[in-house]
């Protein structure tokens, strides 16, 4: 537990924020988001991370400065995707899973956590891909700009069908490019895109970014 006095002026706000930050653990060596603090926060108590989520109690200064939270309770996860997905024959396609915690089989829509670096975007057509095997029409032609002779995996030939490990290598690496991750006014992921022509060649009519369905600040991003 590290316990901070907050100053009003933003150079003794930045040293605090910068002593506070050498106390929590950095990303990467469990918990791989970066963790929440702000001139207002007095001490973190960590009660349980994993790579994906973390658990802490803050002691946090009130908004007029004159009284202490001493038990704000704070989860937080990395970014995550939700994607629904509907077919040519106009289907909402789910799968079945046994899901930790919930009895029974139940369905689910694709979801997951967004990589490091990666756009929100990015990260729906790879779960997508990895979960449903699917993809949408865009994704299938920037395949064949690379791998021409491959035509969605109707052909034994290896050249001609490859694995899910290929194509969602190419969505992080050189599809990546085309849908770089972009960030709000306050340096949080954001789900938008860069306004492109419909006709030209990067828009990707399949895909439609729905909005954000939960505070990025206090559990991570999580978008639709």
């Amino acid at each position: 537990r590290s316990i901070f006095t907050p100053h009003p002026n933003s150079a003794a706000n930045n040293a605090h924020n910068a002593a506070l930050q050498s106390r929590l653990a950095p990303p990467g060596t469990a918990y791989m988001g970066r963790p929440w603090h702000n001139e207002r926060t007095i001490a973190v108590d960590t009660l349980g991370e994993t790579k994906f989520a973390r658990c802490d109690v803050h002691t946090v200064l009130s908004e007029d400065g004159q009284s202490v939270i001493n038990d704000w309770m704070f989860l937080e996860e990395v970014d995550a995707v939700n994607v629904v997905v509907q077919n040519d024959e106009d289907n909402f396609v789910v799968f079945q899973q046994q899901k930790y915690g919930i009895p029974g089989v139940t369905l689910s829509p694709v979801g997951g956590m967004i990589d490091d670096g990666e756009s929100p975007l990015t990260a729906a057509k790879r779960e997508v891909l990895e979960e449903l095997g699917l993809g949408s029409r865009r994704t299938l032609r920037d395949v064949r700009d690379v791998h021409p002779n491959y035509n969605n995996g109707r052909s034994g030939h290896p050249q001609k069908n490859l694995n899910v490990r290929t194509i969602s290598h190419l969505l992080r690496t050189q599809f990546q490019k085309d849908h770089p991750p972009l960030v709000d006014e306050y340096n949080l992921l954001d789900g938008e895109q860069p306004k492109v022509v419909p006709s030209s060649y990067e828009y990707d009519a399949d895909w439609v970014y729905l909005g954000r369905y939960r505070t990025a600040a206090n559990r991570g991003g999580g978008f639709l």
